[in-house]
């Protein structure tokens, strides 16, 4: 057998899975069910393989017959775009063992029970789309032969209201921790010089107007259905952006005694969600701040391209490999508490669905860097 980097490999054989399909199809009770539930429904064999599918997946993935998804597994029904990489396609990659799909169907087959999961597939149609889906896996015996009845909901639409609520909550808090971090040395105001004490006044002023601005975003936000919110796109001056982010986080409560460094930044105007941009790269240096020991420094640039611009936001230490791989999941925090996983899976949603920016992290020579690159000209 084929190794592999995470599910088994292995296939049924063109004539065994025609029998299989047949012997499903002929099951009147299993064509009922499929085809009785408001839900998306696969009937997979023990390699994981589609024997049978209802009509509402079908015209969901715009398949005319499902003869056309005998075969494969859902990762590859779906075009998931991680699907082809693994020696034996979809479950065989090491992407793949952060899916909560392959996870489900792999723990319903061990146990011999019912699993339920979450997961987050990108799919190849319409430029990358990501489907925020629940998904069951039941074993199912038929005629002494193990099948999997693998349901898929789309929880799209819900999770994006669960990730605007607690993103509200979320940067709301940040914004309050830096306005807590410079109340606190204005009030040891002996210390500091008749210039700084005005310096730290004005950004106080600043702060306030901000979290003002936060507020009246999130409504918006919140009013907006199924995803389709409009960014309010403005010209905006990324250095001033970046000075903003600097300031509130560089005196933040939650990090102290931490630097954050702007390097040189041109001069450079975009037309962008001034507010979302600066709520984005704010949760990138809060995640850098955080993740850097007390006494660390963490550095923010800007790179002008001939079409696009890059931010970047650097500090030492890499993300382990298994982190990397569950990086901005919905439900996935290194922090083990409620909540605090929301800033990556909400720099990628808001960046990537609102300012069309592409959204990821590297990390190399002992260093992490994550970044948002964001066109010069938006539609």
């Amino acid at each position: 057998m084929e190794t592999t980097f995470f599910a088994p490999a292995g296939r049924a054989g063109e004539h065994q899975l025609s029998e299989q399909q047949q012997l499903v199809s002929q099951a009147a009770f299993i064509t009922a069910v499929l085809h009785s539930v408001t839900d998306m429904m696969l009937v997979l064999n023990e390699h994981r393989q589609i024997v049978a599918a209802n009509r509402l997946l079908l015209d969901a993935f715009g398949v005319a017959d499902q003869s056309a998804l005998a075969g494969k597994r859902p990762g590859e029904a779906v075009n998931c775009i991680h699907s082809s990489e693994g020696p034996d396609g979809c479950g065989t990659s090491e992407t793949c063992s952060a899916c909560g799909a392959v996870l489900t169907i792999l723990t319903s087959q061990e146990t011999g029970e019912q699993a339920e999961g979450e997961c987050r597939i990108v799919i190849t149609n319409n430029g990358g789309t990501a489907l925020d889906l629940a998904v069951k896996a039941t074993p199912l015996d038929i005629a002494g032969t193990p099948y999997t009845i693998f349901a898929i909901q789309d929880i799209g639409s819900d999770k994006r209201r669960q990730v605007l609520e607690h993103t509200f909550f979320h940067d709301i808090l940040n914004t309050v921790g830096g306005i807590s971090g410079i109340a606190g040395l204005l009030a040891d105001s002996t210390s500091l010089t008749p210039e700084t004490e005005a310096e730290y006044k004005g950004l106080m002023v600043d702060l306030s107007e901000n979290l003002a601005e936060e507020i009246n975003q999130q409504r918006r936000l919140l009013a907006a259905e199924r995803g389709e919110y409009v960014a309010d796109l403005k010209d905006s001056e990324l250095g001033e952006i970046l000075e903003e982010v600097c300031k509130l986080y560089g005196n933040h409560i939650r990090t102290p005694d931490r630097t954050v460094i702007l390097e040189d930044t041109p001069k450079f105007i975009i037309k962008t969600d001034r507010p979302m941009l600066r709520r984005i790269v704010g949760n990138m240096v809060l995640n850098a701040l955080e993740a850097v020991p007390a006494g660390g420094t963490v550095r923010v640039s800007l790179d002008v391209g001939a079409e696009e611009v890059c931010i970047k936001v650097t500090n030492r230490g890499e993300i382990p490999k298994d982190v990397q791989l569950r990086m901005f999941k919905r439900s996935f925090s290194t922090k083990g508490s409620s909540g605090r996983g929301i800033g990556t899976y909400s720099m990628k949603l808001f960046g990537e669905r609102y300012l069309g920016g592409r959204v990821g992290f590297r990390c190399t020579n002992g260093e992490t860097e994550f970044f948002i690159k964001l066109p010069h000209n938006v539609s």
